[in-house]
């Protein structure tokens, strides 16, 4: 699936509106007039290679004026913005992103939204999640994050550090 970002308003504010892969053919816009502030919706992004991690990179690092907000992070974004330094913007937050989960009574996984500041909390320097496990599965089920909690969040400890210094 070709990259493509779409550009419209939501609550007053431009929103981007990425999908497909990130890779070798993404082509990232040049904006000329960039606002201050950009929510950017990350939904329906599938893939990211190396080379479009490089590309990600180098466009946001061109409009270091601009505070992104990231919103419905896919875990595959997720992981880079654990791995690759640089790959958030300075001047960023995330304001939703999936969480992986199994449950081995339905042999099911699920990826399911998360807001920071609602389910997912920073507290005392630690990461705090605040949810329901039945809206997650079936019901009686008991469904588990199917990743290292402090590695997946570490991004959000990493930012909160930086917001306080």
């Amino acid at each position: 699936m070709a990259f493509e970002i779409k550009v419209s308003d939501l609550n007053g504010k431009k929103c981007f509106q990425f999908s497909g892969q990130i890779d070798e053919e993404a082509e990232f816009p040049k904006m000329d007039d960039m606002p201050s502030h950009v929510l950017v919706d990350l939904k329906d992004v599938k893939a990211i290679n190396s080379v479009g991690i490089r590309a990600w990179i180098m466009w946001f690092g061109g409009y270091p004026q601009t505070q992104f907000s990231f919103l419905n992070c896919p875990k595959a974004l997720v992981m880079q913005m654990n791995m690759v330094e640089g790959f958030l913007p300075v001047r960023s937050e995330v304001l939703s992103l999936e969480v992986p989960f199994f449950c081995e009574d339905c042999d099911k996984e699920k990826d399911v939204l998360f807001e920071v500041g609602k389910e997912i909390s920073i507290e005392a320097g630690q990461v705090k999640l605040n949810f329901d496990k039945s809206t997650i599965c079936d019901s009686g089920c008991d469904p588990e994050l199917d990743v290292n909690e402090l590695k997946y969040f570490r991004f959000l400890l990493e930012k909160a550090s930086e917001q306080a210094a």
